[in-house]
């Protein structure tokens, strides 16, 4: 029977448009806050954020400033960000940026009114469930990459850098993600690449399954895929046109919606490899993703004969014969790394692959989307594929 029973809800109210940014004081109003925390980065003044806080300031609403976010959050500096949230009786967390930044705000959002000695850690590694609401969460987008405006996860680094865990709860889903195209035309053409690189990888990982009658999430994927793969080149050789921002925009709400993916299996095992790389690493996490995801592709059509008519699909996608080989070609074209060699400079060890590949995969074998299993040896084989010079 076509796609199982399924319960899904999108609560996350999305303010979409070009200009839609220069509104955020008044959607922070509508939600009514008594004192707000803004996290963003601390490396790099968007231009955003100083029209907000000039509005936010004529507004009268009251807020502090947390501009200490960093790429690959790790476990204690949500813990710091937490306390400062605490101690400045906040009632509403604001994220002003990309990935990381969306990822700190969820995690603190939730820690502000679940406090545990542990730390943020207690709840990501499964030690314990929080029991009390997140805060509200407002977001200002200003990359399409990640999608975690729209869905109910933020991934985290613990303490000793060997693992990066996703952690999933309904509670983390932003109340209202504001996501201007506008705000991208300015970012380096490389992290344009990484964040339609990103876009790509959470689209597929919905696609390669093994139902053949879920037609109307299969041609949704299709169809964003294929949307990435126009406009991508597009918005790298010229930043300032809207149509490629747009559609690169909502092609990473979509792909992290949950839409895609419900109502049959779904294939996320790349982003398990991948953590436990860029944990390593600290490498950025659709370098990482480009990175592997050739080899992973290779290993699922050598293991896995039934998913060779989406990897059909895929090919075409790309105008290759091989998936993998259109993958490559694709995220070369866009100045970003097919290997994990390439992605972070450096070869791992026999003994560093036998270390990724358990951090990757600590509760044993995975399913592979409704075609077979990976094993701990078998993701220890894709690693080495991509971390091969022989490529």
């Amino acid at each position: 029977m076509s796609y199982q029973s399924f319960d899904f809800s999108f609560p996350t109210r999305i303010c979409f448009g070009v200009g839609e940014s220069e509104k955020a004081a008044e959607y922070d109003a509508q939600l009514h806050p008594e004192k707000m925390m803004i996290l963003t980065y601390a490396d790099v003044r968007l231009p955003v954020l100083d029209k907000l806080l000039r509005d936010l300031d004529e507004k009268k609403i009251t807020y502090v400033l947390y501009d200490r976010c960093t790429g690959n959050p790790k476990a204690e500096q949500i813990d710091a960000a937490t306390e400062f949230c605490v101690e400045n009786k906040c009632d509403l967390v604001l994220g002003v940026g990309g990935g990381s930044v969306i990822d700190s705000a969820k995690a603190v959002a939730m820690m502000a009114v679940n406090p545990t000695e542990g730390g943020v850690w207690t709840y990501v590694s499964g030690e314990a469930e929080p029991q009390n609401h997140a805060l509200p969460i407002m977001m200002v987008v200003t990359i399409a990459s990640t999608g975690l405006e729209s869905d109910e996860s933020f991934v985290l680094t613990d303490r000793d850098e060997k693992q990066k865990l996703i952690y999933n709860n309904p509670m983390v889903r932003p109340t209202l993600s504001i996501c201007d195209p506008a705000l991208s035309v300015t970012l380096p053409a490389r992290q344009t690449a990484l964040g339609a690189a990103d876009v790509l990888p959470h689209v597929m990982e919905q696609y390669l399954h093994s139902d053949p009658t879920v037609n109307v999430s299969d041609n949704m994927c299709m169809g964003i895929m294929e949307a990435v793969v126009r406009w991508a080149p597009v918005a790298i050789a010229e930043p300032e046109d809207l149509d490629a921002r747009s559609n690169l925009l909502w092609a990473s709400i979509l792909a992290m919606s949950r839409v895609l993916g419900v109502g049959h299996e779904e294939n996320r095992l790349r982003h398990l490899l991948e953590h436990a790389v860029s944990a390593r690493y600290n490498i950025a996490h659709a370098a990482g993703m480009t990175g592997i995801f050739p080899a992973y592709l290779r290993w699922l059509k050598a293991n896995a004969p039934a998913a060779q008519k989406k990897l059909e699909g895929l090919a075409k996608l790309f105008g290759a014969e091989d998936a993998a080989e259109g993958f490559t070609a694709f995220v070369r074209s866009l100045g970003l790394p097919a290997t994990l060699l390439e992605a972070a400079n450096c070869q791992a060890s026999e003994q560093i692959l036998d270390s990724l590949a358990e951090n990757a995969m600590p509760w044993g074998d995975m399913p592979v989307g409704g075609f077979g299993m990976l094993t701990v040896a078998d993701a220890r084989n894709v690693l080495a594929d991509s971390f091969s010079s022989e490529l």
